[in-house]
């Protein structure tokens, strides 16, 4: 019964991220209206497909084969396109290969990746690894805390320099571009620049925070048995304590620029969700990598260079050519930071399916990090 949820949940996930993949990609036909608006067709079809499947791996011979989700899902993907084909003749085949193509990258992370990982063990499940990650949650605090204390503690400014830093960048760029240069914005650059680089600056040093995570701290966790994704926690607790203070001075700065907090400040909330999965999974990967390839910070550094400009930290997004405008879609991270702009700076709510895209792009990001880290975080100490 769950292999028939999995499948109907996929093929369905497919279905929804084929659509978000056609509306952003501008080339070839339009989205057909009988593609994107028959849902329930869609749906039914799906559920039909799966169900026989599940009913063919039932049989003594099926369930007796080697690789039986695989060869299911694939069942039922196979028969989902040609249901669809000959029950919904208006939907295009250019259409279903983006469908079929969704589906394959799906079943391929949630399916065959996890399977050729992780270790045929209670110790090596997903589930396995979260219950210990959680029975260390009081060291985890305990860590943070005293992070927290001595960072700063042998500084003369302390804790200002979380603020100083993004303020002075602030206002360089402010002179930069509203001055000299004479970019036209709706609001003072100051609120337009911080309400991004704030969250953006989550991102940032958290990857960067990451890429030490673990050899920075490989003495300790060769004396002491503790799961090791604590460290890649700990690295983001320290990240998101700074966005704390951050915030602060956003929101002050802000309000003397006459744009105060309003009721739609609650949609931050979901919208720091989706950065913080979207981080953390690329945490995982970097913090893990970087102990097998010792090149990982240079191109992550490069990377995250290339990253700040195409978001739009610095300039609307309305302000971008057509023509270039696919290279801010494509960004997952320019969805969110949009997201956080229009609750902070115009007091509405994001647009919700502008972020069905950065939602499914950091959750399966954060999936199929941790399933990198918890298969490798073994080794990590015979490269030390």
């Amino acid at each position: 019964m769950l292999a028939l949820i999995f499948n109907f949940a996929l093929l369905l996930g497919a279905h929804l991220t084929a659509v978000q993949i056609r509306l952003r990609i501008p080339w070839g036909n339009p989205l057909g209206t009988e593609y994107q608006g028959a849902p329930v067709e869609f749906a039914l079809i799906i559920l039909a497909a799966s169900l026989i499947s599940y009913g063919i791996g039932m049989l003594p011979l099926a369930s007796k084969l080697r690789g039986r989700r695989v060869w299911l899902f694939g069942l039922s993907l196979l028969m989902t396109i040609g249901g669809v084909l000959i029950l919904i003749p208006d939907v295009s085949q250019l259409q279903m290969i983006y469908f079929g193509v969704s589906a394959v990258t799906l079943g391929l992370i949630a399916i065959v990746y996890p399977d050729r990982l992780l270790r045929r063990s209670p110790q090596g499940t997903l589930w396995y690894n979260l219950s210990q990650l959680w029975k260390a949650r009081a060291l985890l605090q305990l860590w943070l805390g005293y992070n927290i204390q001595s960072r700063y503690s042998q500084t003369i400014l302390g804790i200002l320099w979380i603020i100083l830093l993004p303020l002075a960048t602030a206002g360089v760029l402010s002179i930069a571009f509203s001055q000299i240069l004479q970019v036209q914005y709706d609001v003072p650059f100051v609120s337009f620049f911080l309400s991004g680089l704030v969250w953006y600056t989550l991102f940032n040093q958290g990857t960067l925070n990451s890429i030490n995570a673990l050899i920075s701290r490989m003495g300790i966790m060769n004396q002491v048995p503790f799961p090791r994704e604590v460290v890649v926690l700990l690295s983001l607790g320290e990240t998101l304590v700074d966005l704390i203070f951050a915030f602060g001075v956003m929101v002050i700065i802000n309000w003397v620029n006459g744009i105060v907090p309003n009721g739609q400040y609650i949609y931050l909330i979901p919208l720091l969700v989706i950065l913080v999965c979207f981080t953390l999974g690329i945490m995982f990967f970097v913090s893990c990598l970087t102990v097998f390839v010792r090149d990982v910070p240079q191109l992550v550094s490069v990377v995250l260079q290339l990253l700040f400009y195409l978001t739009p930290l610095l300039y609307p997004v309305s302000q971008i050519p057509d023509r270039l405008r696919v290279l801010i879609l494509i960004n997952p991270l320019a969805g969110v930071i949009q997201g956080f702009r229009e609750v902070i700076l115009y007091a509405r709510p994001p647009d919700i399916v502008t972020l069905y895209y950065p939602t499914a792009f950091a959750l399966t990001l954060l999936y199929v990090g941790y399933i990198y880290f918890i298969t490798n975080k073994d080794r990590v100490t015979d490269y030390a």
